[in-house]
């Protein structure tokens, strides 16, 4: 048998953009953000008891206001406190932008007993005001330099941690903009599309590293913002997380949304598609997947990342049946991964196919003569050099048919060591170039066993 360090098929990964539907930069400098409330005041007016008074409070453009309305009211006999207190509070008026205009706020007032209990909302301070002003103005760096100095005296504090998560989404931090995210307990209105987009974005960015993480995040992208994007970022985080058939049920929903969806682009359509058949490769249902592999054909008749997905599935499962000594099993899947059309994966299932004839002539009972390297190892190899004269693997397996030939009965033939040597040092080279250390290692290794020793 030819010693050979058996390498596993080189299966180039597939990256899928996480595309969300909407931009929140872009719709977060131009929406509008409510009035809010700067401080709540206190009233001399008797409390009656137990109640919750919702009250609609006019807040103009340079922050002078006027009560409108009681919206509904638990406890009439509250009203005239909760009126009161509305009048004497303060407000931030609503914004476009950066511009203030009129708007409205509903002011929501739970007395308990004889007090008054804080109405829960956002209330904004003067440091924050500033920190607001900043980030609308596109100025990040310098909120985030700012509300981490007011942070520092108070960390629990829940505007001050949604505007550092706002700043750090704007500098592309998504994990540093989820997690403050998550020190908040109720993320506030003007806030939720930015937290959605944190989560998602969050997502996408950990899920090659810290799979648990990213789920957990486009958990919570898909609670605050249902859409086709944030499914397909949950699925496509809980496919590589492991998850094959949670996967394809949000990644179900992602594409019937988008589907459904008529400003969904062809892109989006494509993605989600892809991620959708990764996912039932992973759960081994090629049938369900055969009909979305068709879809993205039809809506994509160029695409090449879904031929290279299936081809990488049958050069992994052709690696597990090679380890697993099933050299029949790994040789059929290495020649299905070169008819799915990927000429990548078509160069490394021959060369992979020429190796593991080398496993199964090595396995046999009776020696192997030069022919079976020739007619059995040799044109496989000649196949992967065929669409890629410099590729590593390919001349590696061509190197290895031409020393076993050598070897086993035809060193009367010196031009077979010169074919296999020649072979060996180019895959060597090319193994080198292109930062591939353990294959260049495996060919020296191989070199010196075989031939040179």
């Amino acid at each position: 048998m030819i010693r050979i360090t058996r390498m596993s098929a080189a299966a180039a990964a597939v990256i899928l953009s996480a595309a969300l539907v909407s931009p929140a930069k872009a719709q977060y400098a131009n929406a509008f953000s409510p009035a809010k409330l700067i401080h709540q005041a206190q009233t001399s007016v008797a409390i009656a008891g137990n109640g919750t008074v919702v009250i609609q409070v006019e807040v103009n453009a340079d922050g002078s206001h006027k009560v409108t309305h009681i919206i509904r009211s638990t406890n009439p006999a509250d009203n005239a406190a909760a009126i009161d207190i509305a009048k004497n509070s303060t407000y931030r008026p609503q914004h476009r932008g950066t511009t203030p205009v009129t708007g409205f706020y509903d002011f929501t007032i739970v007395f308990h007993g004889k007090s008054v209990a804080s109405n829960g909302s956002m209330i904004v301070t003067g440091a924050s005001v500033s920190i607001d002003k900043l980030i609308h103005s596109g100025k990040y760096s310098q909120a985030k330099a700012a509300v981490q100095q007011a942070l520092a005296s108070r960390p629990n504090d829940p505007t001050f941690n949604q505007q550092l998560a706002t700043a750090d989404y704007f500098l592309s931090d998504y994990p540093g903009a989820a997690a403050a995210f998550d020190k908040v307990s109720s993320i506030s209105k003007p806030f939720m599309q930015v937290a959605a987009q944190s989560y998602a974005m969050a997502a996408v960015k950990l899920s090659p590293t810290d799979s648990t993480s990213a789920v957990n995040y486009a958990q919570k992208a898909v609670t605050l913002a249902p859409s086709g994007g944030t499914y397909y970022i949950l699925g496509s985080a809980q496919s590589q997380a492991g998850n094959a058939t949670a996967a394809i049920a949000n990644l179900q929903k992602a594409r019937s949304l988008a589907l459904a969806d008529p400003k969904t682009d062809l892109k989006s359509k494509v993605n989600i598609d892809s991620a959708l058949v990764q996912a039932y490769i992973k759960a081994n249902d090629n049938a369900a997947a055969q009909p979305i592999v068709s879809e993205i054909m039809q809506l994509d008749p160029g695409n090449t990342t879904v031929k290279r997905m299936l081809g990488n599935q049958y050069l992994a499962t052709g690696n597990d049946a090679s380890k697993a000594g099933k050299h029949e099993d790994a040789l059929n899947d290495f020649l299905t991964a070169t008819k799915q059309g990927d000429k990548d994966v078509a160069v490394t299932g021959y060369a992979s196919a020429a190796l593991e004839e080398n496993d199964i002539l090595g396995a046999q009972k009776t020696p192997a003569v030069p022919n079976d390297y020739l007619t059995k190892m040799k044109p496989y190899a000649d196949q992967a050099l065929a669409i890629n004269p410099n590729d590593a693997l390919a001349n590696y397996a061509f190197g290895v048919a031409m020393a076993g030939a050598w070897i086993t009965g035809g060193k009367n033939k010196d031009d077979f060591k010169r074919q296999a040597l020649d072979a060996l040092n180019k895959a060597k080279g090319e193994a080198q170039a292109q930062g591939n250390m353990s294959l260049a290692f495996n060919i020296d290794s191989f070199i010196k066993a075989n031939i040179q020793k």
